[in-house]
């Protein structure tokens, strides 16, 4: 069986331990690095071999067209190097039965830490002084920036999976109250509340449910009037609510900062206590390596038929 490995970062990031996994496996890898459309590698069109198309989303722009891979012959199945699977056009392999496998919870401390990292600098008016150039009068500065203090304040989570687990963790090691609000998730170790209750009483809010069908009707305009003016919302779920209008709350003083990942040249165009900087939540050295272990596991796994992290209908 042959791998074609589509990844800019492969040789940066794989080891010589992966790389004797693979070979033992008894898989044959081939790799590209300088990005270009997936038609220009010919050798991934031809041949009779059983071949794994393996991508990391940057290299085709988070995008993949069933036009794209429906011409690769004997492909056994697609492994993309991300959680997120919604880039990958489905009906084809469907179809065929390819399995569409992703990678899971590789970098859930990395985008924990973050989510508090946003909420630190949110917390001391961060973004306003880098915005504003650090002023500093004495007579009214100290006044116009002053910070929160975090200890003791509550710090509301809505979804307890892994990444809302680190989150509610690290929020209580600070000396945060935590309450949480899940579907499905129960921990004792904090307090379960309704989601009207979690809007309308978090000094922080954090929302880390997955994004789906049932999850973007979740939090309703009506919660987010329901939220304190003092409140902190750190968002890392993308896509839940009506930012625009949390924006404008923010702008208007009617919510004390925002923090999101967005486009680079947003966060100086955004008034007010907002903390808006590119999807650099997952990028530390550890959750990218764990990234490849995941990704190459999934690769010799599907040497035996095997596709433990499939997210597309059919046989598991």
């Amino acid at each position: 069986m042959k791998a074609f490995i589509f990844d800019p970062l492969w040789d940066d990031l794989v080891t010589e331990d992966l790389l004797s996994k693979i070979k033992d496996s008894g898989l044959e890898i081939t790799v590209t690095k300088d990005i270009a459309p997936l038609t220009e590698c010919k050798e991934l069109f031809e041949g009779e071999e059983e071949r794994l198309l393996c991508l990391n989303p940057d290299y085709v722009s988070w995008k993949l067209p069933s036009s794209d891979y429906k011409n690769i012959p004997n492909l056994k199945a697609i492994l993309i190097a991300s959680t997120g699977f919604e880039w990958v056009e489905q009906d084809v392999a469907n179809e065929r039965n390819i399995p569409i496998c992703q990678i899971v919870n590789f970098s859930t401390q990395a985008v924990a830490e973050w989510a508090i990292m946003m909420m630190f600098n949110l917390a001391r008016q961060t973004p306003r002084l880098i915005k504003d150039n650090y002023p500093l009068d004495f007579d009214k500065d100290f006044m116009k920036y002053r910070g929160v203090q975090l200890k003791g304040k509550t710090a509301g989570i809505i979804g307890l999976g892994h990444i809302g687990s680190a989150i509610a963790e690290a929020c209580k090691g600070v000396g945060m109250n935590v309450i949480y609000w899940s579907r499905s998730s129960t921990n004792d170790a904090y307090e379960k509340v309704s989601l009207e209750e979690l809007m309308s009483n978090a000094d922080v809010i954090f929302p880390t449910t997955a994004k789906n069908a049932e999850t973007l009707a979740l939090i309703t305009d009506e919660h987010i009037k329901s939220m304190k003016k003092s409140a902190i919302l750190v968002d890392i779920a993308h896509g839940l609510f009506n930012q625009e209008k949390i924006l404008d709350m923010v702008t208007k003083g009617d919510l004390f900062g925002y923090g999101f990942e967005g486009e680079p040249s947003q966060f100086t165009k955004l008034d007010g206590n907002v903390w808006a900087v590119p999807a650099y939540a997952w990028t530390t050295s550890e959750s990218m390596h764990n990234s490849v272990v995941l990704w190459t596991d999934n690769m010799v796994s599907a040497t035996k038929s095997e596709f433990p992290t499939r997210v597309n209908k059919g046989a598991k």
